[in-house]
């Protein structure tokens, strides 16, 4: 490490003649419309021989090893891991954006003065699979001293019932309990709102989530739609010519999408239009080898995409003005109940279906569980889905999606979920395979790790963007449209809390009946295949009043927590 500071002086006293030319104003994001670099400070420019000053000049902390802990859990249905690769930098693919994150974690332990070590829980789904490595995270950090990981990555809910457990350290602290707190959480490349809803009080914040971790961006709801089959039908659906450069094409779904206009009615309306039968004969027998609008896997992943990223309240969180907020669940949810009969009726509209496993093995997959969203991709790379239902940004770094720039493919546009509402704001959920960072609460290494993630967040735009442009743009034969949609998408996540917190009541308590798939939203519409549940109501009804206890006793223990 001290080899890093000669070699940094070094470089200072021959850069000198050079300062003003790489001297400048910190960059301008293109996620936010603001600064990206910690309040107007200057960074590094990237290259070996380059140096910038900025707020790292002035550390007076001692130099450290920090160690970092995180799941790889890989999904091949969903998302690949994404923390060896965008997070650790050490799972190269021999790309542009590898040498981006590699160039600015070495820069991170260069300028903030420490060494990271990377370890990795096993890549066993079954064990450490989504929202199940929490009790080994609290083991860790309970039980290893300090010889526990001072830093971890791992799923949105893993993190906040941990933070719940009081695992993880406060990052809005003014002082940190060991010297100085380096985080700058009003930075635009912090997802304020999403970290707002892994809280509590506003006073506390355990979970970090920036574009440091690419993989939360990674985790998005989006909806893929097939360029081919859309400029086919465009006209017939009733698009016009919205950019007015002469023609009607996915261009100006794009700018319908921004209008507001994007809704379960226009979804249905350019399902109908582009349906073709290919087996039965029979309007209103979809099959998975038809040309369809819409399918939805059988999973409860489409519907956790319509109904969170819907207006719709699950939980209550009002503000009462002094900085505090009151949480209950609503006596009533007729909204909640509407937008299930909405997705009833976009369910029997004709050229949409819910997809299952047997569905899959019709176009050729065999062997692998829960085949459904296998299927829909393969049926959308072959252009005979429109929409390609619900699915997570990662999922479109698959070969088979960037395949489709090739010959008579077409490419692909991403859009967010449809709007129940004309009108009504987008709002973009993120799946809870999403990836979110905490520092451990007894690291005697606080002000070490809130700077090295500080400075990653800060200098993670660019591979943010490049992220953006290699795996849409160039797929999607240079469909520009594609990179503004999802930073579009980007500005409008939605607070996750009434998703994570409605799972983390029955994790938190132990509960069976609270944490059992059937008593999830979504997964009473995934159960019903997306039929509507004539007592939904009624179930919603029965669970009310001990959701509403075990709320409440979640509240009180959280009040007890440091701050």
């Amino acid at each position: 490490m001290k080899n890093k500071i000669i070699c940094l002086i070094l470089v200072a006293i021959l850069s000198l003649t050079c300062f003003a030319g790489c001297v400048g104003g910190g960059g301008t994001g293109d996620n936010g419309g603001g600064t990206q670099d910690g309040g107007g400070t200057d960074v590094p420019g990237g290259g070996k021989d380059d140096y910038v000053s900025g707020w790292w000049d002035d550390i007076t902390y001692d130099e450290a090893t920090l160690k970092f802990m995180m799941t790889k859990c890989s999904n091949d249905q969903e998302l690949e891991s994404g923390c060896e690769r965008y997070l650790a930098g050490e799972m190269t693919k021999n790309e542009y954006i590898d040498d981006l994150v590699a160039q600015r974690n070495k820069d991170a332990e260069t300028y903030t003065k420490v060494d990271v070590k990377y370890d990795y829980y096993k890549d066993v789904s079954d064990d450490y699979g989504f929202s199940k490595a929490h009790d080994d995270i609290s083991s860790d950090i309970n039980n290893g001293g300090d010889a526990a990981p001072d830093m971890y990555c791992n799923f949105m809910t893993d993190m906040l019932l941990c933070s719940l457990k009081g695992n993880f350290a406060n990052l809005n602290t003014r002082e940190a309990k060991y010297g100085k707190n380096y985080f700058n959480l009003k930075d635009d490349a912090y997802m304020a709102d999403l970290m707002g809803s892994l809280t509590l009080s506003t006073s506390k914040i355990y979970v970090i989530a920036s574009d440091y971790f690419i993989d939360l961006i990674r985790a998005f709801f989006v909806v893929p739609v097939s360029v081919k089959l859309f400029n086919e039908v465009a006209v017939d659906a009733g698009l016009k010519d919205l950019n007015n450069d002469g023609n009607i094409d996915v261009n100006d779904f794009f700018f319908e999408v921004k209008a507001g206009d994007w809704t379960y009615d226009r979804l249905m309306k350019y399902s109908e239009e582009v349906y073709e039968d290919s087996t039965t004969g029979k309007i209103g027998f979809e099959d998975i080898t038809d040309t369809l609008g819409f399918a939805l896997g059988v999973n409860g992943l489409p519907g956790a995409g319509m109904i969170y990223t819907s207006s719709a309240v699950i939980i209550n969180k009002i503000d009462k003005g002094d900085g505090t907020f009151e949480y209950s669940y609503p006596a009533t949810n007729q909204k909640l109940f509407n937008i299930v009969g909405a997705i009833d009726k976009m369910m029997d509209t004709v050229g949409i279906m819910a997809a299952d496993g047997n569905d899959a093995k019709t176009v050729g997959l065999e062997g692998v569980e829960q085949k459904a969203l296998l299927g829909i991709r393969r049926q959308f790379t072959n252009n005979k889905i429109l929409f390609g239902g619900i699915i997570l940004v990662g999922s479109l770094e698959y070969q088979i999606y960037q395949d489709m720039k090739e010959g008579e493919g077409g490419g692909f546009g991403v859009v967010p979920v449809p709007v129940y509402t004309k009108g009504d704001k987008y709002l973009t959920q993120i799946h809870v395979v999403g990836r979110a960072g905490g520092i451990r609460a007894s690291t005697t290494k606080f002000s070490q790790c809130s700077a090295f993630l500080q400075y990653q967040t800060e200098h993670s735009t660019k591979i943010l963007n490049d992220y953006y442009d290699y795996n849409l743009t160039a797929a999607a034969n240079s469909l520009e449209g594609n990179v503004e949609m999802l930073q579009y998408i980007r500005q409008n996540v939605r607070t996750s809390f009434d998703k994570l917190f409605e799972d983390a009541i029955g994790f938190f308590f132990e509960n069976e009946e609270l944490s059992k798939e059937e008593n999830r939203y979504h997964a009473c519409l995934a159960n019903s295949r997306f039929e509507y549940a004539a007592d939904i109501s009624s179930d919603y009804s029965s669970n009310l009043t001990t959701k509403q206890e075990n709320l409440r006793l979640l509240v009180i223990e959280y009040d007890k927590l440091p701050k």
